[in-house]
């Protein structure tokens, strides 16, 4: 199944609405809460692997130059997801100060403004799914080899 244009869903919104803009303005305003929410836990997933870094980054970097470049890739890829996720999908731009001539023409400039930040969204998931993967592979390469280049026991 494919999913609607922006006009088809524009069109079964105001055939569900009419011009009740204050009640498209509410089922708009649900969505970007969505889509904000879900950004919320990108970030925070994000923090968490920073946090981790923080602590167990020199370690595993310590293994050899393979975990020190899955590490910094990884890392470096997370934060470049929350730049992506805070800018794109936080990045504030109201509602009522889309612009249309008439109620259609407003929805649709809100609809490309939300589809704009969902964009920014999935891009960011992505990026920060594969900056995960190699923070693990990080993990998994000092884990295979837990004395080569080692750091000292304290």
């Amino acid at each position: 199944m494919h999913p609607l244009t922006r006009d088809q869903e524009a069109d079964r919104i105001l055939t569900v609405y009419g011009n009740d803009l204050p009640g498209i303005m509410t089922m708009l305003e649900r969505q970007f809460v969505v889509l904000h929410n879900r950004a919320q836990v990108l970030l925070t997933l994000c923090g968490i692997v920073i946090s981790t870094t923080g602590f167990s980054g020199r370690i595993i970097a310590g293994t050899n130059p393979l975990a020190q470049f899955l590490i910094i890739g990884g890392v470096g890829l997370v934060l470049l997801s929350a730049v992506i996720v805070a800018w794109g999908v936080l990045h504030l731009y109201w509602l009522t100060m889309q612009t249309g001539q008439d109620t259609r023409s407003w929805l649709l400039n809100s609809l490309r403004y939300r589809d704009k930040k969902t964009q920014s969204y999935r891009v960011g998931l992505v990026v920060m799914l594969i900056g995960l993967a190699l923070y693990v592979g990080a993990i998994a390469v000092m884990l295979l080899y837990p004395h080569e280049g080692g750091l000292p026991a304290r």
